[in-house]
């Protein structure tokens, strides 16, 4: 059976996943392109659903895969250029990691680009859990390309609380990242520890830098004062892994 009309409850139910006000009601997000399903699938993602575009059905063989016919399939991505599979998953419950590892905690970062690249660079360097605090949504559709698979790596859990995301830290060393903290390279990092960024334009929230156990930025020359921030993150967080490398 091949779905033909948009009016399909399951197309209906893709297309409003586009929409956060649904993600969040719904408990579930998309997921396009043949890497991230495939991932999805291999890091065992709560993958409730997988469509196939009519054309590129072919190319694919997922358990109980849905084909759709082309236009359909169109108006069930947020790509232009589709590769013709997208699934649909459950988020998972958010559970701090068995694992007490490190975290990453975002603090206000709305750039979903940003968002993204972190979570690729928390999972790469052996972050366990990452907090996204009054963020860009992290199951958006363009966070979700950004980090290219870390979703289905860490323990993501959302939150506007950033108090309450400190109180679950027992036994973390709580360092922010600013301007004015000491060089990232000159210190160890011995204690598991909660790494925490500010938003793009205003910097650290004032919660962060005062409740923060210490404070931490990096050398730079040319007078520049700062970098991105998902630059500057996933190079203190590499900083971080390579130490434990040792």
């Amino acid at each position: 059976m091949i779905i033909t009309s948009t009016d399909n409850a399951k197309v209906a139910e893709v297309t409003k996943l586009y929409d956060k006000k649904y993600r969040k009601a719904y408990g579930k997000y998309v997921i396009e392109g043949e890497r991230l399903v495939n991932d999805a699938i291999k890091y065992g993602a709560q993958v409730t659903s997988v469509f196939v575009r009519e054309s590129a059905a072919g190319n694919y063989n997922y358990v109980n895969q849905t084909v759709v016919a082309d236009k359909v399939f169109a108006k069930m991505c947020d790509t232009v250029s589709s590769q013709g599979v997208l699934a649909v998953a459950s988020k998972p419950i958010e559970n701090r990691s068995d694992n007490g590892g490190n975290c990453l905690i975002l603090d206000g970062l709305q750039d979903p680009g940003n968002v993204g690249t972190l979570l690729r660079s928390a999972a790469a360097c052996a972050f366990t859990d990452v907090y996204a605090v009054n963020c860009a949504d992290v199951y958006s559709p363009k966070v979700l390309r950004s980090a290219m698979s870390a979703h289905f790596c860490l323990n993501l859990h959302e939150s506007d609380n950033l108090a309450e995301v400190f109180s679950v830290l027992d036994g973390l060393e709580i360092i922010a990242c600013d301007i004015r903290g000491i060089n990232a390279f000159e210190r160890k990092y011995e204690k598991k520890l909660a790494l925490v960024l500010g938003n793009e334009g205003n910097g650290l929230s004032e919660y962060a830098k005062n409740n923060a156990d210490s404070v931490v930025s990096l050398p730079m020359a040319n007078n520049f004062e700062s970098l991105n921030v998902a630059v500057a993150g996933s190079v203190i967080m590499y900083q971080v892994f390579s130490q434990s490398l040792k």
